[in-house]
């Protein structure tokens, strides 16, 4: 399995997957993933290459992982009733990321980063997904990188989800 693909969605699936039945015995249980909620394009090659095996790329990888995200979540909403599960993305936040890359473009992200808003901010903006009432009593959300609810689904979110949890479930059964 694709690292990417393992840390930006398997992962988060098995383990919204393992926590739901403990989020649905308390009285407001919610599940925030931290990702790309609202902002990724669709993945359309989610039928014949379903992990990317066949063609990767690290745009179809970054598009995988949050259209999954989105299924993931609305799939866990109908299978635990009463739990909130919130897909977010945090908008452009100065982080550490980029370290790893070559000086010239590691100095262009550190000067972009200036721009962004600081960790502190976007965390307290998404933690309002796991307080405020527009996220209360269960069901699939997808949060803005201001903590507000939005309804931006991909195109082809409806016509995947069975397949593509299919596939996760597949996925996650050797875990």
């Amino acid at each position: 399995m694709d690292e990417k693909l393992t840390l930006h969605y398997y992962s988060r699936a098995l383990l919204m997957d393992a926590l739901a039945p403990l989020l649905q015995k308390s009285s407001d249980g919610r599940c925030l993933s931290v990702l790309s909620g609202g902002v990724h394009g669709p993945y359309a090659g989610y039928g014949e290459d379903p992990d990317l095996s066949k063609s990767y790329s690290l745009t179809k990888a970054a598009n995988l992982a949050g259209f999954y995200n989105d299924i993931a979540a609305d799939a866990l909403s109908g299978t635990y009733p009463g739990v909130s599960f919130v897909h977010a993305c945090p908008g452009f936040v100065a982080t550490a990321w980029g370290t790893e890359m070559p000086t010239a473009i590691k100095a262009l992200v550190r000067l972009l980063q200036k721009l962004g808003r600081s960790k502190e901010d976007a965390g307290e903006y998404l933690f309002r997904c796991l307080y405020h009432d527009d996220f209360k009593g269960g069901g699939f959300y997808i949060a803005n990188e201001y903590g507000d609810s939005s309804a931006k689904l991909t195109n082809l979110h409806a016509k995947a989800k069975d397949e593509v949890w299919a596939h996760t479930r597949q996925i996650l059964s050797r875990f």
